[in-house]
C-alpha cells in the first residue's frame, strides 16, 4: 500500500489558522483607527509599511562556516523582516572566545592550510576559501600576512598552531590592528545597508560590545547575554530567595564568565551549564550542519535530536538546582545556534527562555511597527 503524500494547501491552511487571530486585532485596530475611511486606510498602511521596512536588522557573523538552519541569526529565513548578514574578515571563532584584551585591544587571527607534514588541514582551508560566504573564495581576502614562525606572548597575540606548522606548513595571520579595521569595515557596510540595529551569530561575542557600538550610531546587542542586564531586574534574586538563572552555554570549559557575563548582576544567582558532554554540543564544536529532521541529516546532526538532548541535560541540572533548595525562574541561551529549539524549551518547562532572537527582537522592536500601538502616524 502506498504512502499518501500530504496535500502542499494543508500546511496553507495550519499558518492561516496559526495567524488568524492576529489578523483579527490587526484589523479591529485599524478600523478603530482609521473609522474606515479609504483615505486614512491608505495612509496607515502606507506609514506601517515605511515602519516595517525599518526593522532590518544587521548581523555580524565569524569568519566560520557551516549550513546555517531557522533559529540562527546567521541565517536569513530566521527572520520575518529584511537582514543584512555579513562575516568578519579574519574574525574567527578562535579570535571570539580570546575576546578583547583588558585595554581594548583586539585579538590576533590564524588560518593554518597546510601542517607540518605537508598535508592539507581541511578545517581551515574550508573556512579560508568560504569568504565571504560559502560561495566566496581566498581571493577575497586582503591585508593578512604569512607567518614562518609562531608569535608567542599573551593569549590574544599567541598563534594558534604547533611550531613546526609555521616552518613547514602554510599559516597565515591577521593581527590586532587588521582585525579591528576589518571590524570597523563590516560594521560601516551594515550601517549602509540601513540596519536598525546590529546583533551576532556567535554568544561569545560579548566581550567585543563595548568595542563595535563605539563603531556606530545604531543600538548594539551582539549577545543574548547581555539580556541578563533586563532580565535581573524582573525576579527576585536576592540570595535569601535562592532564584537562579539558567545560562546554557556549548561549553562550559571554555565560557570565561569574567568576559561574558554583564557586571552588577546579583552574586550567586548566575547559573552557567555546559553542553560539551552531550551530542549537541559535540555536534556544534565540530562544526556540524544541522538538518531540521535526524532522517534527513547530512552531517549526522538535526534538530530533532538537538532538542532532546538539550532537553535531557537541562532537565537533569534543573532538577539537580532544586534538589538543594533552590529554583530557576527562567532560562538563557548564549549559543546563537540554540534558537532553534527555544520554544520546545519553553514548552517543556514551562518557564522564560530568552535566545539571540529575543535579543534581535527588543532591537526590532524600537524601530519597527508595533501592532498594539496607534495606527494615527
Amino acid at each position: 500500500m502506498g504512502v499518501t503524500e500530504a496535500k502542499p494547501q494543508v500546511s496553507a491552511e495550519a499558518a492561516a489558522a496559526l495567524v488568524q487571530a492576529g489578523k483579527d486585532a490587526v484589523a479591529a485596530n485599524l478600523k478603530a483607527d482609521t473609522k474606515e475611511d479609504p483615505q486614512r486606510v491608505a495612509q496607515a498602511v502606507e506609514y506601517v509599511n515605511e515602519l516595517r521596512a525599518r526593522e532590518k536588522i544587521g548581523v555580524i557573523r565569524c569568519d566560520y562556516e557551516y549550513a546555517t538552519t531557522r533559529g540562527d541569526p546567521g541565517e536569513p529565513t530566521s527572520f520575518l523582516s529584511d537582514s543584512a548578514i555579513l562575516k568578519v574578515e579574519g574574525w574567527t571563532f578562535e579570535a571570539v572566545q580570546r575576546g578583547m584584551t583588558p585595554e581594548g585591544g583586539y585579538p590576533a587571527s590564524e588560518f593554518r592550510l597546510k601542517k607540518a607534514d605537508g598535508t592539507v588541514d581541511e578545517y581551515w582551508t574550508k573556512l579560508w576559501n568560504c569568504y565571504p560566504d560559502k560561495d566566496g573564495s581566498s581571493s577575497n581576502r586582503k591585508n593578512y600576512i604569512r607567518v614562518t614562525k609562531k608569535v608567542t606572548g599573551n593569549k590574544y597575540i599567541e598563534g594558534y598552531f604547533d611550531e613546526d606548522d609555521y616552518v613547514k606548513g602554510e599559516v597565515y595571520r591577521y593581527e590586532p590592528e587588521q582585525m579591528e579595521e576589518n571590524m570597523k569595515t563590516a560594521i560601516q557596510k551594515l550601517e549602509q545597508a540601513g540596519v536598525c540595529g546590529i546583533s551576532c551569530d556567535v554568544g561569545y561575542s560579548h566581550a567585543f560590545h563595548d568595542s563595535v557600538k563605539q563603531m556606530t550610531s545604531v543600538p548594539v546587542m551582539l549577545s543574548s547575554l547581555q539580556q541578563l542586564t533586563l532580565i535581573a531586574p524582573l525576579f527576585d534574586l536576592r540570595p535569601e530567595k535562592n532564584n537562579k538563572v539558567l545560562v546554557v552555554t556549548v561549553n562550559s570549559d571554555t565560557f570565561d564568565a569574567n568576559q561574558l557575563v554583564p557586571k552588577g548582576l546579583p552574586e550567586g544567582a548566575i547559573h552557567i551549564i555546559g553542553m560539551q558532554k552531550t551530542i549537541f554540543g559535540k555536534w556544534v564544536a565540530g562544526g556540524h550542519s544541522f538538518s531540521r529532521f535526524h532522517e534527513d541529516a547530512f552531517e549526522d546532526a538535526s534538530v530533532e535530536k538537538g532538542l532532546e538532548s538539550l532537553y535531557d541535560e537541562c532537565k537533569q541540572e534543573i532538577d539537580k538546582i532544586q534538589s538543594t533548595g533552590a529554583n530557576v525562574v527562567c532560562i538563557v541561551l548564549e549559543c546563537a545556534e540554540m534558537p532553534a529549539y527555544t520554544n520546545g524549551l519553553r514548552r517543556r518547562f514551562k518557564l522564560p527562555v530568552y535566545d539571540t532572537m529575543t535579543a534581535i527582537s527588543f532591537l526590532q522592536a524600537g524601530a519597527g511597527f508595533g501592532a498594539s500601538s496607534g495606527y494615527m502616524m
